[in-house]
């Protein structure tokens, strides 16, 4: 059977998109080998506008002429100004998921004509409405939105009709920019939001953190600062990112960036050797917001940590270690996680669309 509905994670960072094949939900690989799509828009030379790993890079070099965590400007009367060109968020975030819907359908091999879309539950109905008129100027004919604790539920194959009396579910988004905290309880076999809280800590912070610590280091060895220039950044930036995945699944890892800076037609390498307990440091006042969300998540429900049946976890920064542990000390239970907990959102978005 044609697979004619996909469900889209459009989140603030990356974009992802799956769809069920039988009882199971398959996660949309471009031609490219990826798994996502940045979701950041950029404006070349030319004046078009291009999408992806290229805007992502855009973004870090040429700010003014890229724009990204799309979403929230959706529902407010808000342009977008690239390289004096002005857009609408709904205009952006429709290339986005134009060119989703370009990639499912080299994958699929046939027209894909409806969509699914994670919206998270801060959402006004205004911004709903919204992300569904960018998914139409996309090109897809009909849509609807689902809240992102119900697409993770879903995908995590966990029922609102097997939770026990008097007990609830929290869930624990750590996305690119923010985390959302959001409990969940079931009313006559339907699952209920009984609160939710975000802060603005998310994996993009450790990125940022992890950079200045790299060119913090480089300039106590070499006596020289790399902030004015704006190429070297953009280098440090991805290299804090490439090292926050590495430590995910290492306790050490090295950072090698050749000629970082020539000073008198002299290169300078960064070597610098980063450990997992260094991270954690790092973020350490982060950490501290992150458990101020659960705490008043647990607050507005009205619960305690020992009323809880399940914790589960999403988000690409759920893959850090840190982060379960310190859900885990908070609530008192180990925290369910999937290998790709990033993927989450999408997986259950196709399977709620069915």
């Amino acid at each position: 059977m044609a697979v004619s509905r996909i469900g889209i994670d459009f989140g603030p960072s990356a974009a992802r998109a799956a769809w069920v094949e039988g009882d199971r939900s398959v996660l949309l690989e471009t031609l490219t080998g990826h798994r996502f799509i940045p979701s950041v828009v950029g404006l070349d030379r030319g004046g078009a506008l291009h999408v992806g790993d290229t805007a992502r890079r855009q973004l870090l070099m040429w700010p003014e002429r890229s724009a990204g965590n799309l979403r929230r400007h959706l529902g407010t009367s808000q342009r977008l100004e690239l390289d004096r060109k002005r857009f609408a968020a709904t205009e952006l975030c429709a290339v986005v998921l134009s060119q989703i819907k370009d990639h499912a359908e080299e994958r699929l091999g046939h027209p894909v004509s409806a969509a699914t879309i994670a919206v998270p539950c801060h959402f006004a109905p205004e911004q709903h409405q919204a992300m569904i008129d960018a998914a139409r100027l996309a090109g897809f004919r009909v849509t609807q939105t689902v809240l992102e604790p119900l697409a993770i539920a879903r995908a995590y194959e966990l029922q609102p009709d097997a939770l026990p009396d008097e007990k609830a579910v929290l869930i624990c988004d750590i996305g690119a920019l923010h985390i959302e905290v959001t409990i969940l309880g079931q009313q006559s076999g339907r699952w209920t939001v009984l609160s939710t809280a975000q802060c603005g800590v998310g994996s993009e912070l450790i990125d940022e953190r992890l950079a200045d610590h790299l060119g913090r280091a480089f300039q106590r060895e070499h006596g020289l600062a790399v902030w004015p220039h704006r190429k070297t950044l953009a280098r440090l930036r991805l290299a804090a990112e490439w090292a926050k995945c590495q430590l995910a699944v290492s306790e050490h890892v090295t950072v090698r960036l050749p000629e970082l800076i020539t000073l008198a037609d002299a290169p300078i390498d960064l070597v610098a050797d980063l450990a997992s307990e260094q991270l954690a440091l790092l973020v350490e006042d982060d950490l501290r917001k992150a458990l101020e969300v659960i705490e008043i998540a647990l607050r507005a429900a009205r619960l305690r940590p020992q009323q809880l049946h399940a914790v589960l976890l999403s988000g690409g920064g759920a893959r850090l270690p840190l982060w379960a542990d310190l859900v885990a000390a908070h609530t008192v239970l180990r925290p369910v996680l999937q290998p790709a907990p990033e993927e989450m959102i999408a997986r259950g978005a196709a399977l709620l669309a069915g």
